[in-house]
């Protein structure tokens, strides 16, 4: 995977959980692919998108990592402390944007390449809805850097309220130029009890791709938001079990696979 061109990736959420009860939910959702920083950041040209202040589509850096007007000394704290050995070069991240100054994310890749432009780390940050968040970061061999990337770790942060932190993710990750499909599943004592599928055609980033697609970008937060929300009242019908979250911020702990 090399760097993109800054893009907007128009596509569908779908959850479904297998157990304790079957259910399943799907939602539009439009994110954007950009550089945290460096002059190709500055060189996107739309009237209706801005960096770091209001407009109908914006990116601040401050909605990710530690919350800091800056994202490149949290990026270079995370893969120091997975003790990388390669010279930080263009980061990108994957995320929804702000539309009208409203965003949640649940789920922010960094794409961390190196001084070449090869790809040699990957962060996954995962948000609630308790205002934490908490980061997967993962390193890759040189020789493993292709369109198609696997990896997996012990779940280590609470998401759902109606999932402990017992488990196990396994992650998967497909791009190419055109389009981007991100798997993430929840395993436990052996079995997938939750999988996470997110699939996107990538497209400019400028104000003819903005244009063609008004009416999802408006409502793009309320879908994600709205969706979720619903989801939990589904399965409180249910009958699920609720776990108490973990309130607290963002968790910048150093980890270990």
């Amino acid at each position: 995977m090399t760097p993109l061109p800054a893009s907007l990736l128009a596509g569908e959420v779908g959850h479904t959980r297998l157990t304790p009860k079957r259910h399943a939910l799907r939602y539009g959702m439009q994110s954007i692919l950009l550089d945290i920083d460096g002059p190709e950041l500055t060189a996107i040209r739309s009237p209706l998108f801005s960096v770091d202040r209001f407009n109908l589509v914006s990116f601040h850096p401050r909605d990710h990592g530690r919350g800091e007007a800056a994202l490149r000394p949290w990026v270079e704290a995370q893969l120091a402390a997975e003790d990388a050995d390669f010279d930080i070069g263009q980061v990108q991240i994957l995320a929804a944007p702000r539309v009208l100054g409203l965003v949640f994310n649940p789920v922010t890749i960094l794409f961390c390449h190196d001084r070449t432009g090869k790809l040699r780390a990957v962060i996954f940050q995962v948000s609630n809805f308790h205002g934490g968040r908490c980061a997967y970061t993962f390193l890759l061999p040189r020789n493993e850097a292709g369109e198609s990337l696997r990896f997996s770790c012990r779940k280590r942060f609470f998401v759902s309220p109606f999932n402990n932190t017992d488990g196990e993710y396994r992650f998967r990750l497909d791009r190419d130029a055109a389009s981007l499909r991100l798997g993430i599943q929840l395993w436990r004592d052996g079995a997938c009890v939750l999988s996470a599928v997110q699939k996107c055609e990538i497209r400019p980033l400028d104000t003819a791709g903005l244009l063609a697609a008004p009416l999802s970008l408006a409502f793009n937060t309320t879908k994600i938001v709205g969706a979720i929300l619903f989801e939990a009242l589904r399965l409180r019908l249910k009958g699920l079990k609720m776990y108490t979250p973990r309130h607290g911020s963002i968790d910048t702990r150093p980890w270990r696979q």
